[in-house]
């Protein structure tokens, strides 16, 4: 017997509610829109999305919980963050900006470090240097901007 593979906006419909339901929809159909794919991986209670786009854009964690990653999570992968973009989207980059949690069980090798992201140096950031977590509609049009940076 097949299961039938289960699309993006299944598991956000089943884990998510209200606003993070709608952000994650919108979030979603713009990577459809734009050719960044996406699939699914079980992960316990949860749902882990990998959306790649050229080296590998990041993670997207869906699984409805109350606690971190959930209700759903969005982290950029190891990518230098350069060029030419406005003040705005600067200053939501560096707010999302994630330490080094020590969360991979060889931290030392793991890629953590010293970073510049759009010209302002982070003493230690994580190998996934941007985390969106459960990001609101404003905070999602900034992601949606590196995003298509990155493609």
């Amino acid at each position: 017997m097949f299961r039938k593979k289960r699309e993006i906006e299944d598991v956000i419909a089943k884990r998510l509610k209200g606003d993070a339901q709608k952000n994650a929809l919108d979030l979603a159909a713009f990577m459809r829109a734009n050719g960044i794919t996406s699939e699914g991986n079980k992960k316990g209670d949860g749902w882990a999305i990998g959306g790649t786009v050229g080296n590998s854009i990041g993670y997207l964690m869906v699984n409805g919980a109350a606690e971190f990653p959930g209700p759903w999570t969005l982290w950029f992968n190891s990518c230098d963050f350069e060029g030419p973009v406005d003040d705005a989207l600067k200053e939501a980059a560096w707010a999302h900006a994630s330490p080094c949690g020590q969360c991979h069980a060889g931290w030392k090798d793991c890629g953590c470090g010293p970073r510049t992201m759009f010209g302002r140096e982070f003493e230690n950031l994580c190998h996934s240097p941007l985390m969106f977590y459960n990001p609101d509609a404003e905070t999602l049009e900034n992601a949606k901007k590196l995003m298509l940076m990155l493609k």
